[in-house]
């Protein structure tokens, strides 16, 4: 019996070649640093009685900064609070948006304020900063304590 060969490799080969075309590293294209991230230069705080004055500079695509948070919690045993040596869990957010009240901005440095705090008590607080592109995610800075 013969078979004819011919008839049976151009649909093998015609297979071969799809199943070879579809092989290979398809991943979903990430940010790389260019002109829309941006990062922490310094994030420096200062109480002043019940309040803490904020300043953070960053570094590259400030315009991006859709918003700052100022997350704070206090050193105590009331509800809400915590300890200084116990893991950070700030109670309390903030959030600032670039250009509206409350914040001040002078190119890439931003000055906010948050009053109203326990005189008699520390802070431990952190900025974390929203891009204007969700894919590029937040910057958080280290956590800080203001001490009365």
């Amino acid at each position: 019996m013969k078979y004819p060969v011919k008839r049976y490799i151009l649909p093998v080969l015609l297979v071969l070649l799809l199943a070879v075309s579809g092989c290979g590293v398809s991943i979903w294209p990430s940010p790389r640093k260019s002109d829309d991230v941006f990062s922490f230069v310094s994030v420096e705080g200062k109480r002043v009685g019940e309040c803490i004055k904020v300043i953070v500079k960053v570094d590259g695509a400030y315009q991006n900064v859709e918003n700052l948070s100022l997350q704070f919690q206090a050193d105590g045993s009331g509800p809400g609070e915590g300890c200084p040596s116990c893991p950070f869990f700030p109670a309390i957010r903030k959030d600032f948006v670039p250009g509206s009240e409350g914040i001040q901005s002078d190119g890439p440095t931003f000055v906010f304020s948050e009053c109203g705090l326990d005189p008699s008590k520390s802070y431990r607080w952190r900025v974390v900063a929203r891009n204007a592109y969700d894919a590029l995610g937040v910057v958080i800075s280290d956590v800080y304590t203001a001490i009365p």
